[in-house]
C-alpha cells in the first residue's frame, strides 16, 4: 500500500500512525467487524482465521493488515489474532482519509499501489482457481474409473 513512497510521504504516514503492542492470543479484528483501522505488523506474527476459527494464513513483519477494508469500508473478511506477542502500527480510517485529502501526490501513489496489489491478488486468485479446476477434473476422472471398477466387480456393466 505504501510501496514506493518517498521519505517525506513515508514520514507523513508514520506520524499519522499510533503504536500498539498486543499479547499472544489477543484479537486484532473480527470477521464482519468494522474496517476502521489498518495495521502494519512491526514484530511478531499474526494469524488469519475464517469464521470457523480455522487458521488460513500467518502474517510476518512488515505486512499490512486491513488495508483494503480501510479503503473500501467493507466489513472484515477474516479474524486476525496475535500468534505471539507482537507490535503494530495502527492507522485509523479518519486519519487515513484526512491524510489522503491533504496530499494529492501521496493519495495518487497510495491508490496506485493498492490497484497494483489488487491486480496481483486477482491474478493469483485466477491461477489458483485454474489449478483447482484442473485438480477437480483429475479427481473426477479417477472417481469415474473407480466407479467403473466397482460396477464391473459387482457384475454390472453399467455405471
Amino acid at each position: 500500500m505504501f510501496y514506493g513512497l518517498g521519505s517525506d510521504h513515508t514520514h507523513m504516514v508514520l506520524q499519522a500512525c499510533a503504536f500498539r503492542g498486543v499479547a499472544s492470543g489477543e484479537c486484532i479484528c473480527r470477521v464482519n467487524g468494522r474496517s476502521d483501522e489498518m495495521y502494519i505488523l512491526l514484530s511478531g506474527q499474526l494469524g488469519v482465521y475464517n469464521e470457523g476459527q480455522m487458521l488460513l494464513a500467518s502474517i510476518a513483519p512488515v505486512a499490512p493488515v486491513g488495508e483494503m477494508g480501510l479503503i473500501t469500508g467493507q466489513p472484515r473478511s477474516a479474524t486476525v489474532s496475535a500468534l505471539c506477542d507482537s507490535n503494530l502500527l495502527v492507522l485509523r480510517k479518519v486519519t487515513f482519509d484526512r491524510l489522503m485529502r491533504s496530499n494529492g501526490k501521496l493519495c495518487v501513489q497510495v491508490y496506485r499501489s493498492v490497484i497494483e496489489a489488487m491486480g496481483q491478488r486477482l491474478g493469483e486468485s485466477r491461477a489458483e482457481r485454474q489449478r483447482v479446476g484442473l485438480r477437480r477434473t483429475e479427481l473426477e476422472g479417477k472417481l469415474s474409473e473407480f466407479a467403473e471398477e466397482v460396477a464391473i466387480g459387482n457384475g454390472s456393466e453399467e455405471v
